[in-house]
């Protein structure tokens, strides 16, 4: 016994027929579909595993502004010591400026010291003869 199907309900189930196989034709396979959804979890897998080793962002945020804290407070000793170099250098310039004037003072002072000392070594010059009549009235 045949079931007959009014004709308008066979149209009807022609039209979703072929809806279903157009879907299908636009369907994966379920292996390719299980293939992707094990790749997609092993990547997951993956990425949390890389999470859990990584630094959280709000230690990070708080390292970031400790070390910039750091260099601006080293930034700070530098220019401090660059400072004192500078009037380091000013104070050198000017001790090496008084070691000139001294090793010229001291060049100079040699000089005459080996002058007196040229003249004490000379033998004295002739005296000239004293007034004899000048020594008499002391006498």
């Amino acid at each position: 016994m045949a079931v007959s199907v009014p004709r308008s309900e066979a149209d009807e189930l022609k039209a979703r027929g072929a809806e279903l196989e157009a879907k299908l034709a636009q369907s994966i396979p379920k292996a390719d579909a299980e293939a992707k959804s094990r790749e997609f979890t092993d990547r997951i897998r993956g990425l949390e595993s890389k999470l859990s080793e990584s630094v959280p962002a709000t230690e990070l945020d708080a390292a970031k502004v400790e070390a910039e804290s750091r260099i601006q407070e080293l930034q700070g000793k530098l220019s401090e010591s660059k400072s004192e170099a500078d009037a380091l250098k000013e104070k050198v310039a000017g001790l090496e400026s008084r070691v000139a004037e001294a090793e010229r003072e001291l060049e100079v002072t040699r000089s005459r010291i080996k002058e007196l000392e040229a003249a004490a070594a000379r033998p004295p010059a002739q005296e000239k003869p004293s007034d004899t009549s000048k020594e008499g009235w002391r006498g």
